[in-house]
């Protein structure tokens, strides 16, 4: 379900399919992983092209714990239901959101 990576000290995180309840339950534990072991966590979603309120919940309890602990939490390939999904919700203005991994990588 998830394929987690670490480049240059930034764990990349990324869900394999829409980011809904089921989904929610196999990714949280990779996810908090990801954010207790790594300062920089990138959300890789281009596999994702859509979510739901356990998915949102979920992006806002990690992105809540990563800045407990100094870190961040970044959003990269967005699909456009996502995209407006959190414009709706407004988490735009929470979440730095980029085109791409190499793009979060390189912020």
């Amino acid at each position: 379900m998830t394929d987690v990576r670490d480049a240059t000290g930034t764990a990349v995180v990324t869900p394999l399919g829409d980011l809904d309840a089921d989904a929610v339950e196999l990714l949280r534990e990779s996810l908090a992983e990801a954010v207790r072991d790594h300062r920089h966590v990138i959300v890789d979603l281009h596999a994702a092209p859509t979510i739901d309120s356990a998915g949102l919940s979920m992006l806002v309890r990690a992105y809540n714990e990563a800045k407990s602990h100094g870190g961040a939490l970044s959003l990269a390939a967005p699909s456009r239901y996502v995209v407006t999904v959190l414009h709706t919700m407004k988490l735009h203005q929470v979440f730095p959101l980029y085109e791409d991994v190499g793009a979060a990588l390189s912020a």
